[in-house]
């Protein structure tokens, strides 16, 4: 059964990463095949979903057999018009209106026998709702906690917890809080910035800092005074978990974030 939640997540997604306020079935249907939501089927099944009404912000401008026209959940409905020779797979390429809201970070997850920081740049709008670190599915870093450890990976959050207490990670993020219009780290302005050293002089278990994602690693060296750290601690840049990161496969970003255990 089609998890319709996470398919209209991953649509939002999309649209957010490619500044777009309305986009075609079959262009969309490959992404959300590539994360899994949906078979590959050249949209057949997200179609399906839209004559059923299950996509919201949804709609044939030019009536029942013609272009579907999706949109960012969040949006109030207003009447698109059909543009002449449009097919289904062409994109109008206008940017969302802009409207930024502050963010505010998580507490971090910590114990006195925590060795592994694993900082990302600001958590995304599933895990803010949640209030619960990597919350949203497409998200792979559970995946490679699972990979690293070779161990199945709990569904409830607090069980997830206990995992990462057993294997002494902590998380966290580089920034306290910042204003942004998505949940992409690319749509950040005026941050602060956690107290990193604060937190490590109260954990001096900690021996690796892996910075989750280029964001994440130029804010920490931006920021923060590296030479203040403890000598003994190692910070690791690493390939974000994130789905949007298409550059790396997820063997090859488990790959990297295997380093972390070698240091």
């Amino acid at each position: 059964m089609a998890d319709i939640n996470r398919i209209i997540y991953l649509i939002d997604e999309y649209l957010e990463s490619n500044r777009l306020n309305h986009v075609g079935p079959s262009e969309v249907a490959a992404y959300l095949a590539k994360n899994g939501a949906l078979p590959s089927d050249g949209g057949k099944t997200l179609r399906k979903h839209l004559r059923d009404g299950k996509i919201p912000n949804a709609e044939q401008p030019g009536g029942k057999k013609q272009s579907w026209y999706i949109r960012h959940s969040n949006c109030k409905k207003t009447s698109l018009s059909t543009p002449a020779h449009t097919s289904e797979t062409e994109v109008i390429m206008t940017k969302v209106p802009t409207s930024s809201v502050v963010t505010e970070g998580l507490a971090p997850i910590a114990d006195s026998e925590s060795e592994f920081l694993i900082l990302g740049t600001l958590p995304g709008k599933v895990s803010l709702e949640t209030q619960c670190y990597y919350a949203n599915q497409g998200n792979q870093f559970w995946k490679i906690m699972s990979s690293l450890f070779d161990e199945s990976i709990p569904l409830a959050y607090e069980d997830r917890l206990r995992f990462l207490e057993k294997h002494h990670i902590a998380l966290w993020d580089v920034l306290k809080s910042a204003e942004r219009i998505s949940s992409l780290d690319s749509d950040i302005e005026n941050l602060t910035i956690n107290d990193i050293l604060g937190f490590i002089s109260k954990h001096p278990n900690i021996r690796v800092i892996g910075l989750n994602g280029d964001k994440a690693s130029t804010y920490f060296r931006t920021y923060i005074n590296i030479d203040e750290l403890p000598k003994h601690i190692s910070v690791v840049s690493l390939p974000s978990s994130s789905s949007t990161n298409t550059h790396f496969t997820l063997d090859a970003k488990i790959d990297r974030w295997e380093t972390i255990l070698k240091q």
